[in-house]
């Protein structure tokens, strides 16, 4: 009996026992695996692209919480996708990874940020994922790396591409860079509707670093002094750029860059369906009345932006620009690269011009146009002393290499926006510019049925009139 009583004694102290001890390991098999899952940290999103969103979702941070901006380089193209072939047959694809991967080292060594690249390889990856990517990480800023590419060889020049004006100003802190850092032709900023930049959700960018199509800027992009220098300038402009902003908070706009002298692209888009039409490179005796007959009859103030041999050559002309009502810019005497003369030669190609014009016009212009679009930044600031804007563009044509006036046209649609800039000429180029004369009347009646109106440079940006400042 006694014996009978101690196994009941006993058996629900084996009972308990039995549960801690399955309670124990069920604990340390939880513990071990939440360690493990720490550990691992979230997926990349470069390695599942298709989940970014769910990805991000355990990788997101409170803006106000992190320290460091989030930046995400997109290698543009790969895979089965080529993107374009350059002069020597190489592929835009493995230019745009080789440079990207030299951003991404200069960014990640900076504690100023985090970054990550939407490829690391050659694979191929739809448009809508690379802006998920970093949509999914709430990055502060997306650049995308590209080659540029034209069916005519001598076309050159970097430009950088956005589409929502919140991106603007990180367009605009990456061309001074790279246009600086690379000394070829400055060809702007410029707006478009590009699925890639529209579905991201911060300010994004695509950068065109240069032609492939042109034999040497291709050799110099794809060489490893042309990539650093890219490299460096986008690094650059990124920091530059975010310099006064907090991680999260995305752009500021527009006017928190104040970085003094700076060349104009465009005016504002607040102020409605404004453009200022623009032609370089004149007077002459042949295309240059053409062009006043289109706008005398559809009563339109353009800007004209004069060569001094060529105001020397042809003063009737000069005058009844001016005569008009037309704005006239400065665009050097001979149109020479700024970029390959010394200052002393850069500032009498102005000088001497500027004391033509007001020997022939009455007044001294307050624009500049520099020739090729191209400017360093000690240059620009001394112009800036001689009291003269300096502008590009934001709308180049092509005429004057040949294109036909259904590819000026196709231009124009694409690049076209408010505050725009219109680049065109009125001497010079490829086929006598008939292809300009044609385009300028299809353009004004395209843009005036669109609800567009046409102003001065001078008018767009707000400027004194020389005569009266």
């Amino acid at each position: 009996m006694s014996h009978s009583s101690s196994r009941k004694r006993k058996r629900p102290v084996k009972t308990m026992y039995l549960l801690l001890m399955s309670f124990v390991v069920l604990m340390g098999v939880r513990i071990a695996w939440n360690t493990i899952s720490s550990a691992a940290g979230p997926i990349p999103l470069t390695s599942a692209p298709s989940g970014a969103s769910q990805t991000g979702q355990s990788d997101s941070v409170h803006p106000d919480d992190r320290l460091k901006f989030r930046i995400v380089i997109d290698a543009g193209h790969g895979g089965k996708d080529p993107g374009a072939t350059g002069v020597s047959g190489a592929y835009e694809k493995e230019f745009n990874l080789s440079l990207a991967e030299r951003i991404h080292k200069r960014l990640e060594q900076d504690p100023m940020f985090e970054v990550r690249m939407t490829r690391s390889d050659d694979r191929f990856i739809e448009l809508e994922d690379r802006a998920a990517i970093a949509n999914a990480w709430n990055a502060d800023a997306f650049v995308s790396i590209h080659g540029n590419t034209f069916h005519d060889p001598a076309v050159t020049g970097t430009e950088i591409l956005y589409a929502g004006k919140s991106s603007l100003p990180l367009a605009q802190a990456l061309q001074e860079q790279v246009a600086a850092a690379l000394g070829i032709r400055d060809r702007g900023v410029k707006q478009g509707d590009y699925v890639v930049l529209s579905a991201a959700h911060m300010p994004a960018v695509i950068v065109e670093t240069g032609y492939l199509t042109h034999p040497e800027e291709e050799s110099m992009l794809l060489s490893d002094e042309g990539q650093e220098r890219a490299a460096q300038a986008i690094y650059e402009g990124v920091k530059a750029y975010l310099s006064e902003q907090t991680p999260g908070g995305h752009a500021l706009g527009a006017s928190h860059r104040q970085s003094g002298n700076k060349i104009h692209f465009n005016g504002s888009s607040k102020e409605g369906k404004r453009v200022a039409l623009t032609f370089d490179d004149g007077p002459d005796k042949i295309v240059t009345p053409q062009i006043l007959d289109i706008l005398k009859d559809n009563d339109i103030q353009a800007t004209f932006f004069m060569l001094g041999n060529r105001v020397q050559a042809n003063p009737d002309m000069a005058k009844r620009i001016a005569e008009e009502g037309h704005a006239i810019g400065n665009h050097s005497w001979a149109h020479p690269k700024f970029d390959d003369i010394s200052m002393e030669d850069a500032l009498k190609e102005i000088e001497d011009t500027q004391q033509l014009l007001e020997d022939t016009i009455g007044y001294r212009p307050n624009l500049f146009r520099p020739p090729y679009g191209a400017l360093q930044q000690d240059k620009l600031d001394r112009i800036a002393q001689m009291n003269l804007a300096v502008v590009n563009w934001t709308v180049d044509t092509m005429d004057w290499s040949g294109v036909s006036t259904e590819e000026i046209m196709k231009l124009v649609r694409e690049q076209i926006y408010p505050g725009g800039i219109v680049l065109q000429h009125s001497a010079g180029g490829k086929n006598g510019l008939e292809n300009t004369v044609e385009a300028l009347k299809q353009m004004i009646s395209e843009l005036r049925a669109e609800g567009y109106t046409f102003v001065t440079v001078s008018e767009l940006l707000h400027l004194p009139k020389p005569g009266d400042s």
